[in-house]
């Protein structure tokens, strides 16, 4: 009888929680946020907490499983010894980037984040909603960056090309 196959399992639900948590900081990013401006500014807050509540509850599940099955691969695979170092730069760049993930999501929103950001909603909805998505911009961007580099990196290919 075959072993399962533990290493594919968890590298597929690796990939898959990461499609939907960064998939869904991109449509946050590139649709939601964008289109509260189109809202009467009355509605764009209630509108907006009521959508990053839903996400949010997605977004700390769905990086708990990245970073309980990034633990697990980086063991099973023996990568350990590559963080660190020049060629493995793409787990130290994955690492750093669930770190700033679980760190938002965790510690600073819930801490306070989310408490100044109500305040500022409540003073100018609109410069609130524009730092918002400049915010959510730079971490798609950073996250985009990291996916290639993890993908390459993980299939051999040198970093920078």
């Amino acid at each position: 009888m075959t072993p399962f196959p533990l290493v594919p399992v968890l590298l597929a639900l690796h990939v898959l929680s990461v499609v939907l948590w960064i998939g869904g900081v991109g449509f946050v990013t590139t649709v939601l946020l964008p289109a509260l401006s189109q809202l009467p500014a009355t509605e764009r807050f209630g509108v907006f907490v009521e959508l990053e509540r839903r996400f949010g509850a997605q977004a700390r599940i769905l990086v708990i499983i990245a970073g309980a099955t990034g633990a697990d691969l980086l063991i099973r695979l023996h990568w350990v010894g590559l963080l660190g170092h020049a060629q493995g730069w793409w787990l130290d760049a994955m690492i750093a980037l669930w770190s700033l993930f679980a760190l938002m999501l965790f510690v600073l929103e819930p801490g306070f984040l989310h408490r100044r950001f109500i305040v500022l909603a409540q003073q100018d909805g609109e410069r609130a909603r524009r730092l918002l998505l400049r915010s959510h911009r730079v971490l798609l961007a950073l996250a985009m960056v990291v996916i290639l580099g993890a993908v390459l990196g993980a299939h051999g290919v040198a970093w920078p090309l």
